[in-house]
């Protein structure tokens, strides 16, 4: 698997425009993951964003250096947008969902196009 192609994705699936905020954070913790391991699905890692596991993200950012200040961020952006879900109207949360099912299918087609 050629890592930097497939982080590169995910850097210009971040640099779109049309991505709620929980979507860019999403992405970014995929990322993070992804650098350290690929094969883990990435409905895995959305499983373990809303369940707040904080702690499974630190450890693969404790593998990762040189990056702190940018997973800083990340935990903070995480934060910012899990206390705006309470502002959402069901409609809204279906909505979210479908979009970031898309998502997760996006990303597992890019991480299956990469060799």
């Amino acid at each position: 698997m050629n890592k930097q192609q497939l982080i590169e994705g995910i850097r210009s699936l971040i640099d779109r425009d049309n991505h709620t905020p929980e979507e860019v954070v999403f992405l970014k913790l995929l990322m993070q993951v992804w650098q350290i391991d690929w094969t883990i699905p990435p409905y895995d890692v959305w499983t373990h964003m809303i369940e707040w596991d904080v702690p499974y993200f630190r450890r693969f950012m404790l593998f990762d250096e040189g990056d702190e200040a940018e997973e800083e961020q990340i935990i903070r952006d995480w934060t910012e947008s899990r206390l705006r879900l309470g502002d959402r109207d069901k409609s809204s949360m279906r909505d979210s969902r479908k979009r970031m099912i898309d998502l997760i299918e996006g990303v597992n087609q890019l991480r299956s196009s990469i060799h």
